[in-house]
């Protein structure tokens, strides 16, 4: 089953996602919870049965890999200015505090990406 309207979909994750790191970045840890959000998506959108079952598993691989691709840069790019840039390492938050960003902005890349991936169609 997929969501009949997948733009939709992906803006529900992109809202959720931003949501969350906006919380995070206002409550800490407690702002985690925002992300329970994203299990109403199935109470507001309305599903159908998958048509060509190939085509959307090949779409979502490419979603899925996209997003890993930028979530994997967005680490490598932290951990490159917390070990070589000593004194931009002092104007970051603190390392729990990024590690707890990464779930929220993955959920928001998956959303931004599969938006765009889902108007090329």
């Amino acid at each position: 089953m997929k969501y009949k309207n997948l733009n939709l979909a992906y803006l529900f994750e992109i809202i959720i996602g931003f949501g969350c790191i906006i919380s995070i970045s206002v409550l800490g840890f407690s702002g985690l919870i925002s992300l329970a959000l994203i299990g109403l998506r199935p109470f507001f959108l309305e599903r159908e049965p998958i048509s060509d079952e190939k085509n959307y598993w090949r779409f979502s691989y490419k979603v899925m890999l996209s997003s890993l691709l930028i979530i994997s840069l967005f680490i490598i790019s932290i951990l490159i200015l917390i070990n070589y840039f000593p004194s931009l390492s002092k104007k970051l938050p603190p390392f729990d505090k990024i590690l707890y960003l990464l779930l929220p902005f993955f959920l928001m890349t998956r959303g931004v990406v599969g938006f765009i991936h889902n108007q090329k169609l």
